[in-house]
């Protein structure tokens, strides 16, 4: 099966054409991780961001002891790491594979390459980034207000 396919059924790639997709892959890489692999750590500098093609990832916080909970667990079509194509900060959670894995690699230079050659391209992808952190924000915002409501409670 030719990368380009895995792409197609994307939701971050629904926009793109395939000549687009085409040219994503010219400069991104596809990759597989095995189940347990580490993609980052919590605090880790960024640059590098996964779009998931088959398999999962669980995003990782610590708590105030330093003991891991699980946040959530992204299944194929969802990535993580966006945050780092746009600011310069550390990884705000850890990103274990919790399930055999296949990813697009996109890295930071990959992501200035596309805004430089093609704006179109990664301004579409940073519509689609816009949505999702509006759709996270969200629902951050609705388990903050029931975490409240059953502490005041």
């Amino acid at each position: 099966m030719k990368d380009i396919n895995l792409l197609q059924n994307i939701p971050l790639f629904k926009n793109l054409t395939e000549n687009e997709l085409e040219k994503i892959l010219q400069l991104a890489f596809v990759k597989e991780y095995k189940k347990g692999f580490t993609l980052f750590f919590q605090g880790m500098q960024g640059g590098v961001m996964y779009v998931i093609l088959r398999g999962s990832i669980s995003i990782i916080g610590k708590d105030k002891d330093g003991g891991e909970h699980e946040i959530v667990v992204l299944r194929r079509g969802d990535y993580l790491g966006e945050m780092s194509m746009i600011e310069e900060e550390r990884r705000s959670a850890t990103a274990r594979v919790s399930e055999d894995a296949l990813l697009l690699v996109i890295t930071k230079k990959c992501f200035s390459t596309m805004l430089e050659t093609d704006p179109s391209i990664t301004s579409k992808l940073l519509l689609e980034f816009l949505i999702t952190m509006s759709q996270r924000l969200r629902n951050t915002t609705t388990m903050l207000n029931e975490i409240k409501k059953e502490k005041e409670g």
